[in-house]
């Protein structure tokens, strides 16, 4: 096939670099007969000019002075073979937009994508590759070549980023259907371009998932890495068939027992980790969902640490080796919902260790038909090293006979092999994150490649900065942006250096100790996984921040458009962008009439809606950013003779969690008959919509259902139960163990959660009132708990204690004061310094008790994410003064997480001194979760 040929000036730089000459490109203004208005100012904030092409091509050539190509309501779409599926995923958000029929046909003009295996053309003068493409936009059509469909695929996105932002509206709107003269051609740098979602510590839904591969994939990510299990919960559904002879495991309480578990700490507004797991159709579901888009699903099931979810559910893994120790009475180990590592693993000596191994990836390897299965292998620190080289050294041919497909895991997984021979890592993956650059090294001459994800430029789930309300800050501190997420190579981030041969690409790792739900997960997610996407697709000596800032700019409000969620970081100017929507109004009667929708963001509205601001300000609790608009936006409307005033409103406005969402404009007026009006921005923008009549809508009061709480009567400490809440608006939820909020949920859009909900290890004993509580709407049960927690006989308010003096407390390195050992919270303690310096045992605390009482006991319950400050050993005194001291008591607390009871004889006194002489991980370090005194006044 011959690609015609473009006839202009040079857009090489005189070092070879393609030339970005690009003008205004109109894409917010239309009228109703497509075209701008004449009065529009092409240097308005809302007239969109260089390009959102992310990532950046290889070959780019756009000229202003060429006509571009213009959609009408008779664009058609042709492709066929290979290119159908494409074209009419294209076409099905065309029409959706436009509100054009957009039929897909075999024949004719419009825009053509042609998938052709001979296809010829070149990317910069080289062969094509089997995702390549050529794009051409004029006056005539966009036409779109590629020698496979993903390499079509891959051009449809680009053409995606040169429509108007609005070409991602769920509805149609009036706009300037554009697409500006354009030449790419475009190949990527590396074959693996990826991005990890952690569902295994907080859950996400199939459709939340299918989302998450709909927006990436417009990035040309074309690997979805699902880490499907670890510590805090297993989300994949594990069936008995196909058990090798003799194995006694059933599989199903992987779902059963650990589905139902997740992280119960570390939320935003303490929100609990979710709950759930894939059936393996949901699973099959997403691997075809994201097949249809040209991704590759990764799976990975962590071993042979991170497996405390799996000793958890399966009794027959748990032995005298396997770590943590299992629980005498159960015969497994306890769930553990904290963001702890290196705690777990397998026993490599258990020969039904390597049975579980091949049977779980056995099934994931059927089930998504890719060419890898990730083992994970990372942070195994309890077993230590020995035993680490022995499991994986079993392990890796075990899955690879086992499944027929190669094998990835983390930088650790590469370490274990340096004693290996040559092609043991044949065809094999390490995914870097940390360690050494000679363990790379070693695998990659041992016949395996590298997929790069170095902690500091590729963890996702790294705090922007210190003020970003969600994420962790061990791998990157300070401001973590999309600048030093962009500046990075993989050839040489790896110590000493790797390469470019040995690189198979790249990935982001989004874990989820701090993440629930999708709208979370996308605002730690972009724009930085967009500069790592782009590092695995433009060539290196072509990538450029500041161009990449620009671009990232203009993609905003296609994201905006689309309903995503992302930081508006203020190393971006971004781009706003309006449009209109033809109006529906019951004849004659005064309501609320939408005109127009804006994308603009970094922006608030005004309390009075009148206004679209710039929001260049921390103070006011969400992060500052930067608009495009740098005067408040305003709006009025014309229609028919009428001046009418235009307000703006949002169904979601931005905060510390949220891009600012699409406004819409409106105004609130009577329609006599069907009406042309034109609304008019203080930046120069107009758009020409039209009012139709309409029946009058009906208004029948709905009785909003009330409120409801839905428990188990009879619970058990320190496990999930089914917890469904209904007749809530959406947001947060309060669930309260009497007046002790526990933890938060999130109702969804209909006002219902319906997951499962944690009993507490610390609660007492007995009957208790779980309530739901969200501002005025509440319900509440009564549940009976079975508990070996009994109350601490003559328990003292614990709000009338005081800290009087401590030994030593942690007040930089984290919050670690004495205060928080007695503030009802288990979530907060009290943590002997050590940012800088550690003293040694003993340590103490003194409480006062305001007054004089006969001191008859004190409850002490360790820290509940850690394992450093578990005081061992202790001795308890009391004090009339807090000079002079009486002994109470001494002995040893367990490690158990739950309240422990020390009861004696009354000792008189105000003052109640613990002191720590050990520590149940043997080092310098005491502290407490909470602390209450038994006693009766004097």
């Amino acid at each position: 096939m011959q690609l015609r040929k473009w006839k202009r000036r040079s857009f090489l730089t005189p070092r070879g670099k393609p030339y970005l000459l690009v003008a205004a490109i109109l894409t917010a203004l239309v009228g109703l007969t497509g075209a701008p208005s004449a009065g529009a100012e092409q240097d308005s904030p809302t007239q969109l000019g260089g390009n959102a092409l992310i990532p950046r091509p290889v070959v780019l050539q756009q000229d202003a002075d060429d006509e571009p190509f213009v959609l009408r309501p008779s664009l058609q779409i042709v492709a066929r073979g290979k290119a159908a599926r494409v074209g009419e995923q294209l076409a099905a958000q065309l029409r959706r937009a436009t509100g054009f029929q957009v039929p897909v046909r075999d024949q004719g003009a419009g825009i053509r994508i042609t998938v052709d295996p001979a296809a010829a053309y070149t990317v910069e003068g080289a062969a094509p590759t089997p995702e390549s493409y050529v794009l051409d936009v004029d006056r005539r059509g966009v036409t779109i070549t590629a020698r496979t469909a993903h390499g079509a695929f891959n051009g449809v996105q680009s053409l995606r980023q040169l429509l108007p932002a609005w070409a991602g509206s769920p509805r149609p709107v009036v706009t300037d259907w554009r697409v500006p003269a354009t030449h790419i051609e475009d190949a990527p740098r590396f074959s693996y371009r990826g991005v990890m979602l952690d569902v295994a510590r907080s859950f996400q839904e199939v459709e939340e998932v299918k989302d998450y591969i709909d927006t990436l994939s417009r990035l040309k990510m074309n690997v979805l890495h699902l880490h499907l299990a670890d510590d805090q919960g297993w989300r994949i559904e594990i069936t008995n068939e196909g058990k090798d002879p003799g194995d006694p495991i059933d599989y199903r309480d992987l779902h059963r027992e650990s589905g139902k578990t997740a992280m119960n700490r570390d939320g935003y507004r303490k929100e609990l980790g979710r709950t759930g797991y894939y059936t393996q159709e949901q699973y099959r579901d997403i691997v075809a969902y994201a097949k249809e888009r040209f991704v590759t699903v990764v799976p990975e099931v962590d071993v042979p640490g991170h497996t405390n979810a799996a000793l958890h559910a399966i009794p027959e893994l748990n032995t005298d080796r396997s770590l943590p120790a299992r629980d005498p009475g159960t015969g497994v180990v306890d769930w553990n919902g904290t963001g702890s590592v290196g705690y777990s693993a397998l026993d490599e000596q258990h020969d039904l260790s390597y049975t579980f191994v091949r049977h779980v990836f056995r099934q994931l390897a059927e089930m998504t038909g890719g060419p890898y299965v990730h083992l994970g292998g990372d942070e195994s620190h309890a077993m230590g090293h020995e035993r680490y080289v022995d499991f994986i050294s079993r392990a890796v041919p075990d899955i690879k006979a086992a499944t027929g497909v190669e094998t990835v895991g983390w930088s650790e997984y590469a370490e274990a092999g340096l004693s290996q021979g040559q092609g043991f890592w044949d065809g094999s993956v390490v995914q870097y994150w940390v360690g050494s650059g000679d363990w790379v090294r070693d695998f990659i001459s041992k016949g395996g490649k590298a997929v790069v994800s170095a902690a500091g430029g590729a963890y996702l789930d790294q705090k922007y900065t210190g003020e970003t309300p969600i994420g962790l800050s061990w791998a990157c501190s300070g401001t973590c942006d999309f600048q030093r997420y962009y500046d990075w190579d993989p050839t040489t981030t790896v110590s000493g250096g790797i390469p470019e041969s040995g690189v198979l690409g790249v990935e982001g790792a989004l874990w989820s100790e701090t993440v629930r739900g999708s709208d979370q997960a996308d605002f730690l997610t972009l724009p930085r996984a967009a500069a790592i996407l782009e590092t695995g697709w433009t060539p290196a000596d072509r990538k450029d921040v500041a161009d990449f800032g620009e671009r990232l700019a203009r993609l905003g409000p296609h994201l905006t458009v689309a309903g995503e969620d992302f930081y508006e970081s203020p190393g971006a100017r971004w781009a706003a962008t309006v449009a209109g929507t033809d109006a529906t109004a019951p004849q004659g009667v005064t309501t609320r009439v939408e005109l127009g929708r804006v994308a603009a963001p970094g922006t608030k509205v005004s309390e009075d809606g009148t206004k679209i601001v710039p929001d260049t300000v921390s103070t006011d609790g969400d992060p500052a950013s930067a608009s495009a608009l740098t005067e408040p936006l305003t709006a009025t409307a014309t229609c028919g003779n009428r001046s009418l005033p235009v307000t703006f409103s949002q169904s979601r406005s931005r905060d510390s969690l949220h891009a600012a969402g699409v406004y819409t404009a409106g105004v609130r007026a009577a329609f006599a008959e069907d009406t042309a009006c034109t609304l008019k921005t203080s930046a120069g923008d107009e758009v020409f919509v039209r009012v139709r009549q309409a029946d009058a809508p009906n208004h029948e009061a709905r009785t909003a259902s009330a409120p409801a709480l839905s428990v188990p009567s009879e619970v058990k400490a320190g496990t999930w139960v089914p917890l469904e809440l209904t007749g809530f608006a959406p947001g947060y939820v309060d669930i309260r163990m009497g007046n002790t909020t526990l933890y938060t949920v999130r109702a969804d859009s209909a006002g219902r959660f319906d997951r499962h909900g944690v009993i507490p290890a610390a609660t007492v004993h007995g009957e208790q009132t779980i309530s739901a509580v969200q501002g005025e709407r509440s319900a509440q049960e009564t549940v009976s708990v079975s508990s070996s927690v009994r109350p601490l006989p003559d328990l003292v308010d614990q709000s009338t204690l005081r800290v009087h003096d401590v030994d030593s407390e942690e007040t930089v390195g984290e919050n670690g004061a004495a205060v928080n050992a007695i503030d009802g919270d288990l979530d907060t303690i009290w943590h002997t310094e050590w940012y800088n310096a550690t003293s040694a045992f003993p340590h103490h605390i003194t409480l006062d008790l305001g007054k004089q009482y006969d001191v008859t006991g004190l409850q002490y319950t360790q820290r509940q994410n850690g394992f450093n400050g578990r005081i061992k050993d202790y001795r308890i005194e009391v004090s009339p003064d807090g000079t002079t001291w009486s002994p109470a008591a001494a002995g040893s607390f367990t490690a158990a997480l739950t309240p422990q009871n020390v009861e004696f004889g009354a000792v008189g006194g105000r003052y109640v001194r613990l002191t720590g002489t050990s520590s149940q991980a043997g080092n310098a370090f005491a502290g407490a979760a909470e602390i209450n005194i038994g006693g009766r006044p004097m």
